[in-house]
């Protein structure tokens, strides 16, 4: 015995244990069933009783579960409790419990602390017993108790029998026109109650073997027995058991001739090697049927018209045998039988794996004779196994007249990259001398690409075909192996075209090329122009009238807002961007320029007392953000808008070196900020105009730009997985720090749709829509914004920068890349691009794409794939917005319907009605929501003294010298003075994926 503090040497006892049936002697010991026991005495201290802990003393570190093989008899198997514990442990008792359900086969003897079997174990009644070993430890009085798991698993032994699913031991075979080597003809299902291991894998497929019972040796050679397996399982008293499933299938060992013809019944003998029982077998039958199979053609003769103009290889018609396409495993081989003559232009030819004989034109002279008018041929079909053959006639009839052929032309239509010159030569395997043009659908790389052929049926189809691989001129937008030069998709084999952009055309045995087509065809004659010319000038005078008259009406009505002081000698624009406005790439002379270059501080602004803030009152803070000419400012407000205590604004101002051209871009977002008025738009607080610097007072937003807020939200979880049930108590305290959900990401989307939707509905077309202009305020609210000034320091790599002038080309519609055109449809898709943006937690758009290889991707119809996550609802809106139609994209107050719905059917999602700002400072200037005209666009005036930009371009050092800041439509000005011209709502911020338009011109046509 080991006792506390006394060492033992380390030994190790090995002890025999003989077992008979019978008393024996020890002399007796050789010819009985021997055992033996190892014990090893291990040089340790047992530890002290205090030391363990309630699980080690009760059931030290083993594992209670045991496996016990089904059908042995019952039994004790385990005993509880251990002696060495109640020797180190005298003052601690001890006792157990096994909590088992009712009606399971265990005992427990407090007495003995044993647990015993009750009865035999059946493995496909019950694999598995779950039962719990309770402990209880007493001390004094204190008491203790421990619960641990108690699992029996039942092995199996091979104790069931075969037996068949529902009875069925009988299946149909029947061969027909699949007569060949390998084809299943019928499958039967044996099932066996006990488990089969599936390795090794022949040993498994040993126990049960599937032997046809014949003698007739042609069965024995023509099928063969295949024997698969694998486990199913069974709930026999509702609870889960292993057991085998076999399929024995009849499948053919060797093709069938077409001759072959009888029918009988094949049986497969089934048995189990390992069960000894009288029912260890299993008959299955098979009843086989071999049809005959006749060899014939479906019609008596055959007759096909030529054409006198066709030229070799043109392909006429395709000769097959009845039921042909149903053959397999049936060689039938096609041949022209003709009379001695010379008229006799046509051949037939035949694929390895064809089941049918191509006709073809083997010698175009023949056609070209005029002795020549209907041949006769005679069509032999023979099975190669059989030697079976049949006949049937062919006739062709030798139509129109012999055209000279076109000098100059090619060999092979495939060359002409031209419609035009595509239908004025022939070619190789042209059926009417002409060859023919398929018009491609030009939507990127397609199976539907133009090119010229000889036959549109036949050229391309995607199959090199075996009179198409006779001559490589024939087709090789099937056949060509050489290169292919230009976007493309190789066909089978890697042969031929099997999908290209634009036009495909071939130069036989060297290179092909897919490029896209710069030629216009002609839509119209002269006719047809002057028409539409008249048309479109009639329609365009109708609108200059319609326009004078409404804006003459328009201004005559509108209030006029006071003069501004005589020193301020610039003009500034005085309208909002109109919806309908295209870009004419006139850009006059900067501002900066000439009379332009006076000081900042020469200039009075007139003070406008409602927005005035005294300049006392502000604390400017740190920088938030600058640009070449102007930044952004922190700042705290005394009593701003008359409330009590500071508020934290963001302040805009100019740097020392602008010039006035800067400080009328500020002026102009100062005026328009006047006017807007939306929970999702950033919000205008006061200026400070006087006795200093301009300062324009804005909202803050708490934490930035949205694109930095979603980068940062991949450092808190995970993305669009969490939900309302795994939100803790620090989400409680700080939900703004949680981890974004999809609700999240779709409320930030509908909150932004609202703001556009809103700015569309006051005609005002923001040109820079993108997760760098979206600013995030506390309480995750969207707030539409223009940062300019800090986005040149944080947000420098959305932007390239091309001579002049930036443009954001990965955001930007394709009608804006190409035409110049802004409208609000072009917003529509910006916010597409914003979307994937939100889906991907601020990802880079198109990624690994160069901006200069954007422009022609876009045209050819190419978009950006669904992110990970993304579900078919959110990308299927993004595809929407990147229409190449601007009219087929969806309005903005579509956009948030739509999310909307998406919102109610997520999870969690944002409460729309809490999602309006409750901060009084949005909503006291005196112009509400309500009283801005929102409903009838097209009919309502425009906002009165709507500047043109938000934020303009050399304020935040940044400028496009090809978008004109005027006007090609003069308009009046409110005080009535001198004519000025409207801008676009948003002229200044272009620093991302920006390339100049003649660089995107140059570009386009070197891609091209």
């Amino acid at each position: 015995m080991l006792s506390v503090g006394n060492w033992m040497p380390l030994s190790k006892v090995m002890l025999y244990v003989f077992l008979s049936s019978h008393p024996f002697q020890e002399k007796e010991c050789d010819s009985a069933v021997r055992t033996t026991v190892f014990l090893s005495l291990i040089n340790a201290t047992a530890p002290a009783c205090s030391s363990l802990t309630a699980r080690q003393l009760c059931f030290t570190e083993m594992d209670l579960s045991f496996h016990i093989k089904e059908n042995k008899p019952p039994g004790t198997f385990h005993q509880l409790q251990l002696p060495s514990v109640h020797h180190l442990c005298q003052n601690l008792s001890i006792s157990y419990k096994l909590l088992a359900a009712e009606g399971m086969p265990f005992r427990y003897n407090e007495n003995t602390t044993g647990v015993s079997v009750t009865q035999r174990l059946d493995r496909e009644e019950r694999e598995r017993y779950e039962l719990i070993a309770k402990c209880t430890m007493r001390e004094g009085f204190r008491e203790m108790q421990v619960e641990v798991p108690f699992l029996v698993n039942v092995l199996d032994e091979d104790d069931s029998p075969p037996f068949l699913p529902n009875g069925t031991d009988t299946a149909d075979a029947v061969v027909e026109f699949n007569r060949k080597e390998g084809t299943v003809l019928a499958t039967l299902t044996v099932y066996d109650a006990d488990t089969t291991p599936i390795y090794p894998l022949e040993s498994s497929r040993k126990k049960y073997t599937g032997t046809i019972v014949t003698d007739d040796p042609w069965i024995s050679e023509t099928f063969r027995v295949e024997h698969i397996f694998d486990e199913i399982h069974f709930s026999p008293n509702g609870s889960q058991v292993r057991g085998t499933r076999h399929e024995y299938k009849l499948v053919l060992n060797k093709s069938i001739s077409v001759t072959e013809h009888r029918s009988f019944q094949l049986d497969v003998l089934v048995n189990d090697t390992e069960f000894h029982g009288p029912e260890r077998s299993v008959m299955l039958h098979f009843n086989v049927s071999i049809l005959p199979v006749s060899i014939q053609f479906p019609n008596m003769t055959y007759q096909f018209p030529v054409n006198r103009n066709a030229e070799r290889f043109a392909q006429i018609g395709k000769i097959c045998i009845e039921n042909c396409m149903k053959f397999r495993g049936v060689n039938i081989t096609y041949k022209l039988l003709s009379p001695n003559g010379s008229c006799y232009p046509v051949s037939i030819l035949q694929g390895r794996e064809d089941k049918y004989g191509s006709l073809y034109v083997n010698d175009s002279s023949v056609l070209h004779r005029p002795e020549c008018k209907e041949i006769q041929y005679t069509i032999q079909a023979t099975d190669k196994q059989s030697r079976k053959h049949t006949k049937t006639f062919l006739t062709i009839v030798l139509e129109g007249t012999f055209l000279k052929k076109e000098e100059d032309c090619p060999d092979s239509c495939a060359v002409s990259k031209h419609h035009a010159e595509c239908e004025e030569c022939g070619g190789l395997g042209v059926l009417t001398g002409r060859c023919q043009w398929r018009q491609g659908s030009g939507k990127g790389i397609t199976t539907n690409y133009s090119t010229c052929t000889p036959s549109i049926k036949t050229c391309p189809d995607g199959i090199c075909d075996v009179i198409e691989s006779k001559d490589p001129a024939v087709c090789p937008q099937d056949c060509t192996s050489g290169n292919i030069i230009g976007g493309h998709g190789k066909g089978i084999g890697n042969l031929g075209i099997k999908s290209g952009h634009g036009i495909c055309y071939c130069f036989p045995r060297q290179n092909c090329y897919c490029e896209k087509d710069d030629i216009k065809e002609q839509l119209c004659d002269d006719v047809c122009k002057t028409v539409i010319a008249g048309a479109v000038l009639l329609s365009f005078i109708i609108s200059v009238l319609l326009s004078s008259y409404f804006i003459h009406r328009y201004h005559k009505n509108s209030p006029k807002p006071p003069i501004a002081s005589a020193e301020m000698t610039f003009r500034r624009p005085a309208q909002s961007y109109p919806i309908s406005y295209s870009s004419t790439n006139v850009r006059r002379p900067s501002l900066d320029s000439m009379e332009n270059q006076v000081s900042v501080d020469t200039f009075k602004i007139p003070e406008d007392p409602k927005w005035e803030f005294p300049r006392k009152n502000l604390v400017l803070g740190k920088t938030l953000g600058e640009g070449e000419f102007g930044k952004v400012v922190k700042a705290t407000a005394f009593r701003l808008k008359g409330r009590a205590g500071y508020t934290t604004v963001a302040v805009k101002m100019l740097k020392e070196n602008a010039s006035q051209s800067e400080l009328r871009d500020l002026l102009s977002e100062f005026n328009l900020l006047k006017q807007v008025n939306h929970p999702h738009v950033i919000k205008l607080y006061g200026a400070c105009s006087q006795d200093g610097p301009l300062y324009l007072i804005v909202e803050y937003a708490k934490y930035g730009s949205l694109r930095s807020f979603l980068r940062e939200s991949r450092k808190v979880g995970p993305s669009y997985v969490g939900s309302d049930g795994n939100r803790n108590s620090s989400y409680l305290d700080n939900p703004d720090e949680r981890a974004l959900t999809m609700g999240d990401l779709i409320s930030f989307a509908w909150q932004i749709s609202r703001g556009m939707q809103y700015l569309a509905e006051m005609k005002l077309v923001h040109r820079d829509l993108a997760a760098r202009n979206v600013l995030v305020a506390e309480g995750r609210k969207m707030k539409i914004s223009d940062f300019g000034l800090s986005r040149d320091v944080y947000e420098e790599d959305s932007y390239v920068k091309r001579s002049k002038g930036r443009i954001p080309v990965k955001w930007m519609a394709i009608e804006s890349l190409f035409d110049h055109i802004y409208t609000t449809q072009s917003d529509v898709w910006s916010f597409g691009v914003l979307l994937w943006e939100i889906v991907t937690l601020g990802g880079n758009p198109y990624p690994g794409i160069a901006p200069e290889r954007l422009f022609n991707l876009l045209k050819t119809g190419y978009r950006m794939e669904r992110p990970e996550n993304c579900s078919e609802e959110m990308y299927n809106l993004m595809l929407r917005c990147w229409k190449q139609e601007p009219d087929k994209r969806p309005t903005f107050a579509e956009i948030s319907k739509e999310l909307e719905k998406m919102m109610v059917k997520s999870r969690d999602y944002l409460d729309l009605a809490a999602s309006t700002p409750s901060d009084s400072l949005l909503y006291d200037d005196g112009l509400s929501e309500e009283e801005t005209p929102l409903v009838d666009c097209n009919n309502a005036p425009l906002p009165r003294t709507l500047p043109s930009t938000w934020i303009e371009n050399k304020l935040y050092g940044m400028s496009y010298p090809n978008w004109p800041e005027e006007s090609p439509v003069p308009l009046t000005r409110f005080d009535g003075t001198n004519s000025v011209f409207s801008r676009y709502a948003n002229d200044s911020v272009y620093a991302n994926w920006m390339v100049s338009h003649s660089a995107a011109k140059f570009m386009d046509k070197f891609d091209s």
